[in-house]
């Protein structure tokens, strides 16, 4: 069984879960593909539209885009174009919704975010009312 690279913790167990460079590579592919379904890819081309800071090399991108074809989010064939390698990247139904996961997921964020200030308020001032009755 493949581990898919992801840190120690209670979802650890598999690829359920995207890890953030994952994050990153699908929404590189996505900007790659465009409006279609599916492109034909360097892998240095992907490797260009990351951030310089997440350090990938061609074998972890191929981890990562095995872990996302693992996960149905894309699927990868790979091709020999003149003595380079070639991936031809299609993208899934989950693949195509990801932008829209990841805009519940900030919505999901700030609602939380929203939800523990108001509790927070609320919580000051009846501990205000509260001291203020008691003496």
């Amino acid at each position: 069984m493949r581990f898919c690279g992801r840190g120690g913790g209670r979802f650890s167990g598999g690829c359920a879960l995207l890890s953030g460079g994952e994050k990153k590579v699908l929404a590189a592919v996505i900007e790659r593909c465009g409006k279609k379904n599916s492109c034909l890819a360097a892998p240095m081309d992907i490797i260009g539209k990351l951030p310089p800071r997440l350090k990938i090399d061609e074998e972890r991108l191929s981890e990562m885009l095995s872990c996302l074809e693992y996960d149905g989010y894309i699927e990868v064939i790979l091709s020999d174009r003149h003595g380079e390698i070639v991936y031809c990247i299609s993208l899934l139904a989950r693949g195509r919704g990801f932008g829209r996961e990841r805009s519940q997921e900030k919505r999901y964020v700030v609602y939380r975010i929203i939800i523990a200030v108001a509790s927070a308020a609320v919580t000051f001032a009846l501990g205000r009312l509260l001291y203020f009755l008691i003496n």
